[in-house]
């Protein structure tokens, strides 16, 4: 792929905005299967402490679907062409496969507090490896931020 001009002041180098844009799509994938598995969770939840959960589950559909959003801009913003479809995000994503048929909420919190840490943990390095992108770099801090927070308070559901 070879990335076309920029709409920024501060242009990037062709070699690292190749880089980037590629970083960029690969959080697309990641936040594309962290919103379906968190619809899948939210749908299928059952258990005593089923409204929090339902309700913090499309929480984190809606937040990962604006991320995913500012995610594509991002790429195409610096050139880029953003690759969103079910498709590219199954192809794509890194995440285990989350469990499509189950319905207690233990297992439900699990995995997808599971899929946060891990997004997470790829984040902090992708922060740290676009110190010369700070638009980038801060759009991966609030993602990152953000991502902590839920699985926060995915995890204190685990500890009863």
């Amino acid at each position: 792929m070879t990335p076309r001009t920029q709409s920024q002041a501060t242009p990037i180098p062709q070699t690292r905005q190749a880089e980037i844009i590629a970083d960029l799509n690969w959080t697309l994938a990641h936040m594309i299967d962290i919103s379906t598995s968190a619809k899948q969770a939210h749908w299928n939840v059952h258990g005593p402490n089923f409204q929090g959960l339902h309700d913090l589950f499309d929480i984190i559909v809606d937040e990962a679907r604006q991320y995913s959003d500012d995610v594509a801009e991002r790429a195409v913003a610096i050139g880029g062409t953003a690759h969103g479809t079910i498709q590219d995000a199954t192809k794509n994503s890194t995440l285990d496969p989350f469990p499509t048929d189950e319905r207690n909420w233990q297992p439900l919190v699990k995995a997808m507090h599971g899929r946060l840490t891990a997004m997470s943990a790829r984040l902090h390095d992708l922060i740290h490896a676009t110190e010369d992108d700070l638009n980038t770099q801060d759009l991966y801090i609030s993602i990152q931020r953000t991502i902590d927070k839920r699985a926060w308070m995915l995890e204190a559901h685990l500890h009863e």
